[in-house]
């Protein structure tokens, strides 16, 4: 995940290599986007919010 102007985007350097994006969010979709890529790592998006809070 990282930002880029007014987007997050999502990546996947080591398959993709860091040039292809997978899917972008806008700026203020901060969480979802960070739920999203959470969630494809093999964990719940409760236990993400719950870990920053």
């Amino acid at each position: 995940m990282r930002r880029a102007g007014d987007l997050w985007e999502l990546i996947h350097s080591r398959t993709y290599g860091r040039d292809v994006v997978l899917h972008t969010w806008p700026r203020d979709e901060h969480s979802e986007a960070f739920a999203h890529c959470h969630q494809l790592n093999g964990g719940a998006a409760t236990n993400l919010m719950a870990a920053h809070r």
